[in-house]
């Protein structure tokens, strides 16, 4: 890969043919043809071809069957190309031997968008059928789906191109599921639990369109406002990371393999696992990677309302207890909730009884009713002070859930909706009719309210996603001296920098580093470490990897007397440890105090390189606290890599030691000019303080 190749993100590139096809065709399509539609139940050709009928659609249906002349009550015709309408899209689900040449009687016919039901291809080792196809697609600007899906569907052209279930509530998410099985059980979960869909689309062995192609089409759907995904593992990853995110993006990914760091020399290959790696992709595109599928749905459901325009938060509740757990919930999440007593006081104490509180959460108890709800209500929706609201109710004998859900979704619609609004409501069947009323009115409610909290924490984050500033990374390539001098490395044989070499490169790169030199004898070392002390002496022979345990490590050297008699009694500790080892000489490192950090650089099989941060020390052995970002990536980028990390309070000053923030983030950028030449980087470690963060030891294999 040349440097060219790796930072041609810099620059703008002509969009390539995939681009260029039109979707429209798959999901609004004035005809649809439906290859091998069959009059037999149980047939998959009869249940597409039936629930295209039942649901509703209103363009020209045309089964195509060579034995019957009609299926399902409609004409039927041999093949594609004798259809005499136009036709968008075809639907094939045949035996996989004869796909091919339908697909190219579909080009002939000018359809310009395919679903492949039929399986037989990648997924069982047919990878050259499958690339035949995708060249089938490509040479005729088709739009291919799958192969191996169940369909799709899509509810604003009341289409249903699967042989799923048919009763799809319409609604505003688009779900893309790699798994056809599993999107199946969910359509049916989703009309059960109320949840409307815009869009369902099965990827299959994604020959062709994929995730980011999809993504990029709802972008610009006025019917879908959040993406759900379903994800196992990405094909292109380096072009998934072209993707332009402009509407909420939720992942469910799942899968945690450590392919590729069984191979891995340092700490950074061996911590890469593909789970680390793809969620640091997620969170460098601004995608919201759910742990669940309620949670992943809940996410989706909750962007139909406006996002908050600020963090002052109201709980309303009838019980005590609700109110606590719930802001429990917000302080875990990162809520922030209005905590002004006099204001609430004077705000909301007419909603209740006299025993009822005001402090938030605002408990205006069982005895206020449905009145109470409507009151409290009105207050948080109009006060601009409160940016969003959490309203709780405990199912009692005094009130009907379903009054008090009609009142909230009243106050709603009454008032300027520019604010969010999630509902938690705990108790029985009519609690559960109520949460029904509530969800059918776009208004997002739970039975959990760590649900309702987490739904609006969702909110918050794509408001901040959606608010950053854009950035074009620009990685300038090493510089030649870095080139030539690996280059060198390279034609005698050897693929691991000598760490004195390692340090130059990094420094010229713009690593910073503490004072360090390169000593050929004592007199050379005498001379290099005069501003150096204290200092640590280590031993240079391409023999030697451990330098530790044959004596070649000697730190705190404080002044000239030290460093003579630690360099004699070190020589001779490794020559009599390794008789015929090649001693180049030493290396000299001034010792800085700070927080100990890794930084390091390896490649991902699916992305390419990808840059490593967490704490060194224990941290990177035991919890393995760290994080990562996908080469090229610019310095505000960089910035959000170091609140990954679990322990990035300690970043911020412990126990007297703070971090130098700006240098980490330095260092993290300037390394990525190396990405083309190396195959792993460790920096470890990097120490950091208030004046600075400094390379202290590093290995680089090429």
């Amino acid at each position: 890969m040349s440097i060219s190749d790796l930072f041609r993100l810099n620059k703008k590139e002509p969009e390539d043919q995939n681009h260029k096809k039109d979707l429209n065709a798959i999901f609004k399509p004035r005809g649809v043809a439906i290859v091998g539609a069959s009059s037999k139940p149980g047939k998959v050709g009869y249940q597409i071809l039936k629930n295209i009928i039942d649901c509703g659609y209103e363009g020209e249906i045309y089964p195509v069957n060579p034995h019957d002349d009609e299926v399902l009550g409609k004409k039927a015709y041999k093949m594609v190309e004798e259809i005499p309408g136009d036709v968008d899209v075809a639907i094939i689900s045949i035996p996989a031997p004869l796909v091919i040449q339908t697909l190219e009687g579909c080009a002939r016919k000018g359809v310009k968008g395919v679903a492949v039901i039929t399986s037989g291809f990648g997924e069982v080792g047919n990878i050259e059928d499958e690339e035949r196809l995708k060249k089938v697609a490509d040479k005729n600007n088709i739009a291919l789906l799958g192969p191996n899906m169940f369909g799709y569907v899509y509810t604003p052209s009341k289409l249903n191109a699967s042989f799923g279930p048919s009763d799809i509530r319409p609604g505003k998410i688009a779900f893309i599921s790699q798994s056809g099985a599993l999107a199946i059980s969910l359509m049916g979960w989703t009309a059960m639990e109320k949840i409307g869909l815009a869009s369902l689309v099965n990827l299959g062995n994604k020959a062709d369109i994929d995730e980011k192609d999809l993504i990029e089409y709802f972008n610009n759907d006025d019917n879908v406002d959040a993406i759900l995904i379903y994800m196992e593992g990405i094909k292109e990853g380096r072009k998934f990371l072209e993707t332009e995110i402009k509407k909420p993006v939720v992942i469910l990914k799942v899968g945690s393999s450590t392919r590729g760091a069984k191979a891995a020399a340092s700490h950074t290959g061996s911590l890469s696992g593909s789970d680390k790696i793809y969620e640091g992709v997620f969170k460098q595109l601004g995608l919201l990677r759910a742990k669940t599928f309620t949670q992943a749905f809940d996410w989706a459901r909750a962007f139909s309302l406006p996002l908050p325009k600020g963090d002052e938060t109201v709980i309303i509740t009838n019980g005590g207890g609700i109110g606590v757990a719930t802001t429990d919930e917000c302080e875990t999440e990162g809520i922030k909730l209005v905590d002004d007593s006099r204001w609430l006081e004077e705000k909301f104490r007419k909603t209740m009884p006299d025993f009822g509180s005001t402090k938030n959460p605002i408990d205006i108890t069982g005895g206020s009713g449905v009145k109470g709800y409507e009151e409290s209500t009105k207050i948080a929706l109009t006060e601009d002070r409160i940016k969003s609201v959490i309203i709780l109710y405990c199912e009692t004998a005094v009130t009907n859930p379903i009054d008090i859900a009609k009142t909230i979704v009243d106050e709603y619609k009454k008032v300027n909706r520019n604010k969010p609004v999630v509902v938690s409501m705990v108790g029985g069947a009519r609690t559960t009719e109520a949460l029904h009323y509530l969800n059918d009115h776009h208004i997002p409610a739970f039975s959990e309210v760590s649900d309702a909290v987490s739904s609006l924490r969702a909110l918050y984050k794509w408001q901040e996603i959606s608010g950053r500033k854009k950035e074009i990374p620009k990685i300038d390539p090493a510089p030649q001296e870095v080139v030539d001098m690996i280059e060198k490395i390279k034609s005698v044989g050897r693929s691991i920098l000598l760490e004195h070499e390692a340090r130059k490169v990094l420094e010229l790169c713009g690593v910073p580093t503490p004072k360090w030199g390169f000593a050929r004898n004592i007199d050379e070392a005498v001379t290099q470490a005069k501003d150096m002390y204290p200092l640590a002496m280590k031993i240079t022979s391409p023999e030697i990897i451990h330098k530790s345990d044959v004596g070649g490590v000697v730190v705190n050297i404080q002044n000239e007397q030290q460093l003579k008699e630690k360099f004699d009694k070190m020589m001779n500790n490794v020559s009599a440890a390794i008789p015929d080892a090649n001693i180049l000489g030493v290396n000299l490192i001034q010792m800085v105090k700070g927080l100990e950090c890794i930084v390091g650089m390896s490649n991902d099989l699916q992305f390419g390189p990808v840059v490593m941060f967490g704490l060194g020390g224990v941290f990177v052995e035991a919890l393995k606290d760290v994080s990562f970002r996908i080469v090229p990536f610019g310095k505000m980028e960089a910035g959000r890599l170091l609140n990954d990390i679990k322990a990035k309070k300690i970043l911020d000053g412990f126990r007297g030691v703070e971090a130098h923030k700006p240098s980490i983030i330095q260092t993290l950028y300037s390394i990525q000019r190396l990405a083309p030449l190396v195959k792993e980087i460790d920096i470890n470690p990097l120490i950091t303080n208030k004046d600075g963060s400094f390379a202290v030891d590093a290995r680089i294999i090429l």
